[in-house]
């Protein structure tokens, strides 16, 4: 039984603390917040498409939501991009309170619609 309550207490830790054990590297800065990403988190899954972990810490304070983790996909050979899921927080990098929201994917659009988040296209996908 003692065993079962370190595993329990092992799988709780890890759950709650994932993203604090990601080393967030600060890629842009502007009058919505600060973007982060995680380096650790790219990956290739298709031909040309990566994805890759962003945190954005918002700058405005009487805001619900403080911080908020995106899956951002990125097609480097069509230089297009989309937000393939959303965590919200009450805290500063990822802290308090998950906020729940309702989120759908989205669909491909030009990395022109978003600075901030095409200098995150621009850092993995230079040719």
């Amino acid at each position: 039984m003692n065993y079962m309550r370190k595993f329990a207490g092992l799988v709780f830790i890890l759950f709650f603390l994932k993203p604090g054990l990601c080393e967030w590297k600060q890629v842009s800065q502007s009058k919505k917040g600060n973007y982060y990403i995680d380096p650790g988190s790219v990956l290739l899954i298709d031909d040309g498409i990566k994805s890759v972990w962003v945190l954005i810490n918002f700058k405005q304070e009487n805001k619900k939501i403080k911080s908020r983790q995106l899956k951002l996909e990125m097609d480097c050979l069509s230089s297009e991009m989309r937000v393939k899921s959303i965590y919200s927080y009450s805290g500063f990098f990822l802290g308090g309170i998950p906020v729940k929201e309702y989120y759908k994917a989205e669909e491909w659009r030009s990395i022109d619609t978003d600075a901030d988040l095409g200098i995150v296209y621009k850092r993995f996908c230079t040719k």
